[in-house]
């Protein structure tokens, strides 16, 4: 069972399953679009980004800035977008 632990904003989970698990009233709108980035090193790509692994994470590789473009087919109201960054 993972831990999690709240300090003001930062969130940390320790232990436990390190998959991400999508709450019961969100739905993953991901799979729905295509993922650009604007550099990666080798290894840290966008499959890392996507995964719902919290040991693997997406890593650029160039020049300020970092970009990650997320392009949908049609038109989607997003209500909730979630960033984890686990140290």
């Amino acid at each position: 069972m993972a831990t999690v632990s709240s300090d003001s904003d930062e969130v940390k989970i320790t232990g436990g399953n390190r998959h991400l698990i999508v709450e019961d009233d969100l739905r993953e709108m991901g799979k729905k679009a295509a993922f650009t980035v604007s550099s990666c090193k080798t290894g840290n790509g966008i499959s890392s980004l996507r995964d719902d692994n919290l040991d693997t994470y997406w890593q650029s590789d160039g020049a300020q800035p970092h970009l990650v473009n997320i392009q949908f087919q049609m038109k989607a109201k997003l209500q909730v977008c979630k960033n984890f960054d686990i140290v």
